[in-house]
This record gives structure tokens, sequence and C-alpha cells, in this order.
């Protein structure tokens, strides 16, 4: 057994359920912010460095064989390996710590898709958030709610020698720092950002907003993606439709929730609109449509084949959004709220390209999982 795991084999190893045990040394602050986590539940104990460090002797005779020791970048985790070894424990420490952890992405293909199209979930485990990559091989692909890491999506697309065409933010989000304008910059392609949610003022990036019904053309005859129009989570929520087959449905409705719509301040406005959303826009959809989020909140969200997906259909039998009378809708959702992390604004500003952040700055405003939705059902 190798001394380090990297963020990868951590994440595989999660899946399959060979890890014994996580021990998280960062202080007792920044492991209630966020834990690592995957697939499934591992069992996982916090103790800062300094006790750890304390209580070698007891953590050696206590901690199962193979535990993998954590702390934020690596070095920590380190010195206490150091330590449990000299007892005579075998142990092993993150590559990177939670900070590496924070920017893995893993790559799910998106199975039986029509007319020859290919297409993958990325997943951010770090942030429980989503985004994909949509194509016809050897032809256009778009880009949907990326990551701040670009490589994953161009040598995604470049596997099927596909082109990246679009780069698409369904909406200015507040949880994490998109990766839009980046990497649509590097491969020559169209950035979209509903300019409802940026101000309308001119942004520092090129930005071509989408229209409602916009056709996105994949190089393909018999492929038709588009735009619609989804007001609620934020006043310019978009999501993108491969009509029959997916729905990319940002924020706007989840596995089990829909989003939040208090984020601009706007709560009681953005509810309506959310419930008119949901009820004359998605709702006539076919209920065998693929939703597919831009994050989810609970392990049991992520199917057995490792995706985050749903049906329209099931969407619509949640208690909330079957919810016929408009009042006891927004009050549902409003009371159901938990306060926003402080760091939302910033972030908003940030990817609104209205505020200009550092990588240093960027690490410390994304600490933490999503907290976009409004409510869930069981």
């Amino acid at each position: 057994m190798t001394r380090t795991v990297s963020t990868r084999e951590l994440y595989d190893e999660i899946d399959s359920g060979a890890v014994p045990m996580i021990l998280d040394v960062r202080n007792q602050e920044e492991f209630a912010a966020w834990q690592v986590e995957g697939t499934r539940p591992v069992p996982t104990r916090n103790l800062p460095i300094w006790m750890a460090v304390e209580q070698v002797e007891d953590l050696a005779r206590e901690l199962p064989d193979d535990t993998v020791v954590i702390c934020a970048h690596g070095n920590g985790s380190d010195l206490l390996l150091d330590m449990l070894e000299g007892e005579g424990k075998r142990a092993r420490t993150l590559e990177g710590g939670t900070a590496a952890w924070a920017q893995l992405l893993v790559s799910r293909r998106l199975p039986d898709l029509p007319g020859g199209i290919v297409a993958w979930q990325v997943q951010r485990p770090a942030k429980a958030c989503l985004s994909y990559v949509i194509g016809v091989p050897g032809r256009n692909a778009i880009v949907v709610d990326p990551a701040r890491f670009p490589q994953d999506y161009i040598d995604l697309a470049a596997s099927e020698g596909m082109t990246i065409t679009h780069v698409i933010d369904t909406h200015v989000h507040a949880d994490h720092i998109t990766g839009g304008p980046e990497l649509a910059e590097q491969v020559g392609a169209q950035y979209h950002v509903p300019i409802e949610d940026t101000g309308r003022t001119p942004t520092p990036f090129a930005n071509v907003p989408l229209a409602d019904g916009q056709e996105l053309d994949l190089g393909s005859a018999s492929v038709q993606v588009m735009s619609i129009r989804t007001p609620g989570h934020t006043p310019g929520s978009t999501c993108i439709s491969l009509p029959g087959s997916l729905l990319l449905t940002g924020d706007t409705v989840f596995v089990r929730g829909i989003g939040r719509p208090d984020l601009t301040g706007r709560a009681d406005e953005l509810a309506t609109e959310l419930f008119h959303t949901v009820h004359e826009r998605l709702r006539p959809l076919d209920p065998a449509t693929t939703v597919l989020p831009a994050h989810w909140s609970f392990d049991s969200e992520v199917g057995d084949d490792g995706l985050v997906r749903t049906s329209l259909g099931s969407i619509f039998e949640s208690t909330l959004l079957s919810e016929a009378d408009l009042t006891a809708f927004i009050e549902q959702i409003i009371t159901s709220l938990p306060a926003a992390p402080d760091t939302y604004d910033t972030i908003r500003l940030v990817n609104s390209g209205r505020q200009e952040a550092t990588d240093e700055q960027l690490e410390i405003l994304e600490i933490g999982k999503n907290q976009c939705a409004a409510s869930t059902t069981t």
C-alpha cells in the first residue's frame, strides 16, 4: 500500500467502499463547512492536527489500517503520517489535501442518447456541482455550467474530435466560480450568460445572451438543442433542452427540490416566477425527458450508475411541485429557506464580471458545498 492517495484514487475507493476511515485534521470550523464526500458514506472523524499530534499513540491503536489522513494542503497530514508510522500504524495521506479535492472533476458518460449524440455529466464532488459536455462526434459541442478548470472540458471534446462552439452558464451562479468566460476564450467559443443576471452594464468578457427558444447548432441536421427561459431561481435562469430526450435544468429544478429564489434579494417576486416556470414551461414537456440538474444535495440522489438524474415526470410527483395554490407554494418555499452563506453575494459579483478575485480568494470563496436548493423531498 502506497503512502499517498490521489484525489481520483480516493474518489474511486470511496465509490467501491474500500476506504475504512477518513481522519480530517483541519480545524473544527473548516471541517464543519465541508468534508471530503463521494458517492457513498465513509466513516469520518475530525481531530485538529494539534490534538492529533498529542494523541498519536491512542490514534495508532484506534484507527483502522489504511485510514486516509486529510488536511487543507497535505502538509499537516504528512507530519501526522510520519508519527503514526513511528507507532506502527499504516495510514495514507491525500495528495494536496482538501485544496486538491476541491478541484477534482469526475466525468461520467450519459448512455443511450439519440441522433449519435455523446454527452458527459461532469461531477465536482467537493461542491456537489454538475456540468455537461454535449456534442456530435467529429462536429460541434456545447459545455454547460463549467467549473473553473477548463482542461477537463477541452479534453472530453477532443476525445470525440469535437469543437466546442458554445459555452453556457444557465444563470449567474452564487455558490461557485464559473469557468465559462475562460473556457470560451481558450477555445474560441461563444459564451452565453443571461443579461438579466449580470446586470445591463457591459461585462468585461464577451457575452452573447441566449434568446428564448434559440437553437444551437451541433453540426447535425437531426439534432436540435435549444434554450428555454425559466426565471425563478434567478431572473435570467435558462434551461438547455434536447427535445424529447434531455433537459439541463441548471438550478431551476433538482432531483429532489427546486432552486431557491432568494439569492438576488427578490424572494417573493422570483418565487412567483418560479411557480409559473415549472407549471407553464416545464410541465407541458415530455414526462419521460431526463432531467440533468446543476447540483445534488444528498448521496441518495446519485444513481447506481453514478449519475445524478431523474425524469421530468418524477419531478412533478414532488408534493412541492404539484402544489396548485400559488400562495401556499410561495409560503412553503420562503419558509423553508436557510440563510445563504455570506460569500454568495461576492461570488455573484465575480461571476458577473463586476469584481475581481485572486486565486487564493477564489479558493476561499468556494469553500463548502452548494446551498442552492429551496426545498427537498424524500
